[in-house]
C-alpha cells in the first residue's frame, strides 16, 4: 500500500464528507406536527453553528435536539460532522454510529463512520461500516475508496484494496480521488503500465486538465521518461504545492542526475564529473534514510583519486558522514577520520564541518501532533 494519500485528495473526501447533511436535509419535515415546531428550530440551529464552524456549540444544540427528537438521525450526524472537523474522530463515529441505528437505510451514514474509523485507525470497524454502505448501493464509489484504505492499513490486504479502488474508479472514473488512489495501488502493485493509463484517462476527462497531472508525471520520472514528465510539468494550469517531495523537484533532479551521467560516461577519468556525479546522487530529502550519501562517499572518493587535492571532494565527504551519522552513531569513526584528512588539507573548510556537525538534524521539524480524542 502507498504509506499516505496526499494533502490533496484528504481535502477532496473532506470535501464530499462536508457536503452529505445538505440544507435540504437538514430543513422541516413539511408535515411536522406544531409540538415539533422547537425540537425542528433547535436541528437548523445546530446546523447553523456547525456551518459557522463553531463545533462546540453545535454539538450542545444538536445534544438537546436528541431529546426532543430520540428518532431522528439528523442531529447525531450534526454530532458527528462537528466532531468530524475536530478530528474527534472516536467520538464522531460514535454519533454516526447512533445515527445509523436509528435509520439504517441511509448510505451515507455508514459512509461517514467508515470515514471516521479510518481516520482513527479503526480498521475491521471501519471495513465494516464501508460494507454495509455499500451493500445500500453497490456503486457507492466513496464508500468502496475508504474501504480499500482500511483494507490495505498495515498493508493486511493489498490485494483486496486493489479491487475495492478497482470498483471505486469503475463506478465514478471522474471522481479524482478514484482515480489517484487507484493509479498509486496499481503502482504499488507493479502495474505503472495500469498506473499510466488510470492517470492518463482521469486527466484527459478532467475538463481543468489537472486531475492526476502530478501522480503521471511522478509516474514518468520514475519510468525513466523524463521529456513526457517536462510536458506534464509544462502543461500545467498550477503548481503543485500540498505533495513532497513536489513532482517538479524529483523531475529536476531526474534531468540533473541524467545529465551528470552522460558526462561521467563521457568523461569516466575526470575528477569533476565524478565529483558532480556524487553531488546529483547525494541529493534528497533530509529525512530520508536511503544510504544515497554512501553511494556518493564513492564518487567523491575516486575524483579524490584522480585529483588529491580536491578539498571540495574531500569536504562533501565529511558533510555526507555528518547526515549518515545523524542516524547511524556507528559512522562518527568514519567522519572523525575523515575530518582529520580535510584538516590537513584545510583547516578553515573543516571548521565549517564541525560547526555543520553541532547543528545538523536530519529529522522533521514543525509537526504537531493530531488531537487525542476524549
Amino acid at each position: 500500500m502507498p504509506n499516505s494519500l496526499s494533502l490533496r485528495s484528504h481535502v477532496l473526501l473532506l470535501a464530499l464528507f462536508f457536503a452529505v447533511l445538505t440544507d435540504a436535509a437538514l430543513g422541516q419535515s413539511e408535515h411536522a406536527p406544531a409540538n415539533e415546531a422547537n425540537a425542528q428550530n433547535l436541528v437548523v440551529a445546530a446546523n447553523q453553528f456547525y456551518k459557522l464552524k463553531q463545533y462546540d456549540r453545535a454539538i450542545e444544540v444538536a445534544k438537546n435536539a436528541v431529546v426532543l427528537l430520540p428518532k431522528d438521525h439528523r442531529p447525531w450526524a450534526i454530532i458527528g460532522n462537528s466532531y468530524t472537523a475536530q478530528w474527534k474522530m472516536k467520538s464522531a463515529s460514535e454519533a454516526y454510529a447512533k445515527a445509523a441505528e436509528i435509520n439504517p437505510g441511509l448510505k451515507y451514514l455508514w459512509y461517514l463512520k467508515a470515514f471516521a474509523d479510518r481516520n482513527r485507525n479503526a480498521r475491521e470497524e471501519s471495513i465494516a461500516a464501508a460494507k454495509k454502505a455499500i451493500e445500500l448501493d453497490p456503486n457507492y464509489a466513496e464508500a468502496y475508496i475508504v474501504l480499500g484504505q482500511s483494507l490495505g492499513m498495515g498493508s493486511k490486504d493489498t490485494k483486496g484494496a486493489l479491487e475495492a479502488f478497482r470498483k471505486a474508479f469503475k463506478a465514478k472514473p471522474e471522481l479524482i480521488q478514484a482515480a489517484e488512489e487507484y493509479g498509486s495501488e496499481l503502482s504499488y502493485h507493479g502495474d505503472e503500465k495500469g498506473a499510466e493509463e488510470v492517470y492518463r484517462k482521469s486527466l484527459a476527462s478532467d475538463p481543468n486538465g489537472m486531475a492526476c497531472r502530478f501522480l503521471l508525471g511522478r509516474l514518468l520520472v520514475k519510468r525513466g521518461r523524463l521529456a513526457e514528465a517536462r510536458e506534464i510539468w509544462n502543461g500545467r494550469k498550477y503548481d503543485e504545492t500540498n505533495t513532497f517531495p513536489l513532482f517538479i523537484t524529483l523531475l529536476e533532479r531526474a534531468e540533473k542526475k541524467k545529465a551528470a551521467i552522460d558526462k561521467l560516461a563521457a568523461n569516466p577519468e575526470d575528477a569533476q564529473a565524478l565529483f558532480e556525479m556524487g553531488i546529483i546522487e547525494m541529493d534528497g530529502e533530509s529525512w530520508v534514510v536511503d544510504d544515497r550519501q554512501k553511494r556518493a562517499i564513492k564518487y567523491f572518493k575516486k575524483a579524490l583519486v584522480k585529483k588529491p587535492d580536491f578539498v571540495q571532494a574531500q569536504y562533501t565527504i565529511c558533510k555526507a558522514y555528518v547526515q549518515i551519522a545523524d542516524t547511524d552513531k556507528d559512522a562518527n569513526p568514519d567522519l572523525d577520520r575523515e575530518l582529520a584528512a580535510l584538516r590537513r588539507m584545510d583547516p578553515k573548510v573543516a571548521g565549517e564541518i564541525e560547526e555543520y556537525r553541532k547543528t545538523y538534524s536530519g529529522s522533521i521539524k514543525g509537526f504537531s501532533a493530531l488531537p487525542v480524542d476524549q
